[in-house]
């Protein structure tokens, strides 16, 4: 069934067209929305990670602080006194909110805490790595032996004359220190775990059944993605990002952000939801399936609009062209475009005959060249477009052509008529205005922009004699001329013009003259 309704056609391809461009826009909107939100989940996690691991160093320095600076003035430790050591211990504790417990050694491991208990350190890790370095250091995390809470131990060596003479602890609670560092977090569902180089997790916002328990890099990790993620940052000391799967089973993004304290290497891995992102992007969807539902009931109404204002005049227009062509209505079925490619052919076969009668019109059938009607149009014309330059009008008549047609027959007659025609061509040039106003009279203008009329005549008084001495026809073909010189002006009356050229050829010939001009 072909449909031929303007509106009908137009709804066939706006239909498809409409939704085509949905699936389209739904996809590119899809796709953009998900680079964004995902780009903006990356920069978020970066930030939480690099302000996490930030203040994680500042909240150390902190306590490295006061550290240092009682160990510049070992005056009070290294004396032997143990009530000024334990008031400078206490002065120590009250320093940072951080510090759990604050304790002097002695380089055979000695220990005094700030509570004035002895305890006996020679045998730490941590206290051996002071001894061998003589630099400040932080001890990997462990499980403190009364507390059962992760800690790490920050040391400072006190030197005397250049000779250690005892190192300075002060013990941290991680999981104050975490709380300090995750503080804040931006998203309530954004979870933060300070990890060490083990992959051991030793502080987390959320989740603190995990601190001390699990390895993200080992057993414990939710996903291999994610330990894989960890163990290339603090191989490389650069952020990595990977997409995981939680332990809950919910699909998370994670950035890890490596960083080092004294010597130690530590991670923070901060994660949240990629339903966060997901979410967003599936409500975008619905606003865009809203607009493309909205697009169409306006298309319907666009196209209703358009089948009652605007296919109605074209139903009238086909009608006309129907009336025109002389045709009958159709069946009744709308088809507004075909009756107007019908109409249109139509009217260009008119223009065309009409073309073809203007042509008969305003020429002459013998030699082609313009009538009066069509000489007189041409040169209006030119009025207009050379207005303000020099012309001449010439009038020319074909000599003997009487005698022709009497002694030798009308063909001989039309053949003189046509050979006058083509050497009156080629004589003036095709920039001239040439046509036959009468059965032997010529006419013709020439601007003296495209050439001069006197050497113009003397071209075709030249043809002429060479015409007729290699001819061998029984008659001459000779032309008597007259010419009239003037400025082109628009609205000049052409028959006055015509009129004393005229005069011009009657003079010629009275006086028995080829030519005769007057300006």
């Amino acid at each position: 069934m072909t449909i031929k309704s303007v509106h009908a056609r137009f709804m066939m391809v706006l239909l498809p067209l409409l939704a085509l461009c949905f699936v389209l826009i739904s996809g590119l909107t899809y796709y953009m929305a998900r680079e964004s939100l995902s780009e903006g989940g990356v920069l978020v996690a970066r930030c939480l990670g690099n302000e996490a691991a930030l203040r994680m160093q500042i909240s150390v320095a902190d306590i490295q602080l006061p550290l240092k600076v009682a160990a510049a003035h070992p005056e009070a430790f290294l004396s032997g006194d143990e009530d000024a050591i334990l008031r400078e211990l206490n002065e120590l504790k009250r320093t940072s909110p951080l510090i759990g417990q604050t304790l002097f050694a002695r380089p055979d491991g000695q220990t005094l805490r700030a509570d004035g208990k002895h305890l006996d350190r020679g045998s730490r890790a941590y206290f051996r790595q002071v001894l061998r370095t003589g630099e400040p250091y932080i001890s990997k995390p462990f499980l403190g032996e009364t507390t059962k809470k992760m800690q790490t131990m920050v040391l400072q060596p006190v030197f005397e004359n250049g000779e250690l003479g005892g190192v300075l602890f002060a013990s941290v609670h991680l999981s104050t220190l975490v709380d300090r560092v995750v503080a804040n977090a931006i998203f309530s569902d954004e979870n933060l775990y300070i990890i060490d180089e083990d992959g051991l997790v030793v502080g987390a916002n959320e989740l603190s059944e995990m601190v001390g328990r699990d390895n993200l890099m080992g057993e414990g990790s939710p996903d291999q993605r994610l330990a894989y993620a960890i163990r290339t940052s603090l191989a490389t000391e650069e952020q990595t990002f990977t997409a995981f799967r939680a332990l809950d089973g919910s699909e998370r993004f994670g950035a890890v952000t490596p960083f080092q304290i004294a010597g130690n290497r530590w991670a923070v891995v901060s994660c949240y939801p990629l339903e966060r992102i997901d979410g967003e992007i599936r409500r975008l969807l619905q606003v865009v399936a809203a607009v493309f539902l909205v697009a169409v009931l306006l298309a319907f109404l666009i196209v209703r609009f358009f089948a009652e204002t605007i296919t109605a005049p074209l139903n009238k227009v086909a009608r006309e062209f129907r009336s025109l062509e002389g045709t009958a209505e159709d069946d009744g079925e709308t088809d507004e475009i075909g009756a107007l490619e019908e109409g249109i052919e139509h009217l260009r076969s008119l223009h065309d005959k009409s073309r073809q009668l203007e042509r008969k019109a305003s020429s002459d059938e013998l030699t082609g060249l313009l009538n009066r009607y069509g000489f007189k149009e041409k040169v209006g014309e030119a009025m207009k477009e050379y207005a303000g330059n020099e012309a001449v009008l010439v009038f020319a008549d074909l000599d003997h052509l009487k005698h022709i047609n009497d002694k030798i027959g009308h063909a001989a007659g039309d053949d003189a008529i046509s050979a006058a025609a083509r050497m009156l061509r080629s004589g003036f040039g095709e920039r001239a205005i040439i046509g036959r106003v009468g059965g032997d009279e010529f006419v013709i203008f020439l601007c003296a922009a495209h050439g001069n009329g006197v050497e113009a005549v003397e071209r075709t008084r030249a043809l002429m004699r060479d015409y007729n001495a290699e001819s061998k026809k029984p008659y001459y073909v000779e032309l008597s001329i007259g010419a009239t010189s003037f400025v082109c002006t628009p609205g000049a009356d052409i028959s006055a013009l015509m009129h004393k050229a005229d005069e011009c050829l009657y003079e010629a010939k009275q006086n028995r003259r080829e030519t005769a001009i007057r300006y």
